[in-house]
């Protein structure tokens, strides 16, 4: 059987710097570590990663449990901890919400023996945090946090919903509609606290009837969007607490016959990709310096490779920022 040892001979190097290029490949030079992967290649090199991880105790490994598919910053974000992850030697198990609840896919992650957890569907008072503190295992959230505590990477929320209610107020709308999802997520909670205190700071009047708490699926975000725009006294704009949500409601305004932002403003908040696709150009609110994904996997990793020399936690807090575009406009 090959082993590392003859590797290293192939390669001209020692063994200690083929185990270097397996675990932590960014800690060796280019030119050494291209010449131990072509030595792998061309011996057929399979590490024994059962044997390693025994050795070593640690796998290598990070699982991601993430918030739905059917919401673009998720799949995004996804992309950007797997690509990141696998530069610095982890493999990357991932979970989506589904049919699974999170603490059965909690107890699947532990049964993997993973050397570090990132999360983006904990709830604000979510009994599985005490569960994940006690694994002793390194965790960061990100996108969502617990009510307190915790490791996490957030966008501030709040400033978030101020920013987008005074975006549109400043456009002239007072009769502004707030569509949510479940508050017992931090970026729902927050972002509609944010809304509601820029309109108490503009001194306009918050109407009962414009503001829903809804699943974010398909089905109720359209429902409500229909709802809203059949009033007698319909709202001049909408405020989605995501993007994915706004361009569900974008979808069902056009299908109606109205014309954005002609006949109503839209708005939402995260920036994914697809919001800036000139067929869309949705005005909305997020972090653009890094990825929100990237900072959390940084974090994570630095978490597992100090261990026990981590004290404080670690939480991080990205400032947003408006991208306006062309579905807001001035009232006439």
């Amino acid at each position: 059987m090959i082993s590392s040892k003859d590797v290293a001979k192939l390669a001209g190097v020692s063994q200690a710097t083929v185990s270097r290029v397996m675990n932590n490949p960014e800690s060796v030079k280019p030119a050494t570590r291209n010449k131990v992967l072509w030595a792998m290649q061309q011996l057929n090199y399979k590490p024994n990663l059962i044997a390693r991880s025994l050795i070593t105790n640690s796998t290598r490994t990070i699982a991601l449990i993430s918030g739905s598919l059917s919401n673009g910053f998720f799949v995004e974000t996804t992309d950007s901890i797997v690509n990141l992850a696998t530069k610095r030697g982890y493999k990357t198990m991932v979970f989506f919400e589904g049919g699974a609840k999170t603490k059965e896919i909690f107890d699947i992650v532990l049964g993997h023996k993973v050397d570090g957890i990132l999360m983006s569907n904990i709830t604000l008072d979510d009994p599985l945090f005490e569960e994940i503190e006690k694994s002793g295992i390194p965790y960061v959230f990100f996108n969502r946090r617990p009510r307190n505590g915790g490791n996490y990477v957030v966008l501030d929320n709040l400033q978030a919903g101020k920013m987008i209610t005074h975006h549109l107020l400043d456009l002239g709308h007072k009769r502004l509609a707030y569509i949510s999802g479940p508050l017992n997520l931090s970026t729902f909670y927050e972002r509609k606290l944010g809304f509601e205190t820029a309109m108490c700071e503009a001194n306009v009047e918050i109407d009962p009837e414009l503001v829903f708490v809804i699943d974010p699926s398909t089905s109720d975000v359209e429902r409500t969007t229909w709802h809203l725009m059949q009033l007698k006294h319909p709202p001049t704009g909408i405020i989605y607490a995501t993007d994915a949500m706004a361009l569900m409601g974008m979808d069902t305004i056009m299908s109606m016959g109205y014309r954005i932002p002609e006949d109503i403003s839209i708005a939402g908040i995260d920036d994914i990709k697809i919001s800036s696709h000139h067929a869309v150009q949705l005005t909305t609110v997020a972090h653009h310096k890094f990825s929100m994904g990237v900072i959390a996997t940084e974090a994570l990793i630095k978490m597992i490779e100090e261990g026990d020399k981590v004290q404080t936690p670690h939480q991080i807090v990205l400032e947003p920022e408006i991208v306006v575009r062309k579905t807001t406009g001035r009232i006439k």
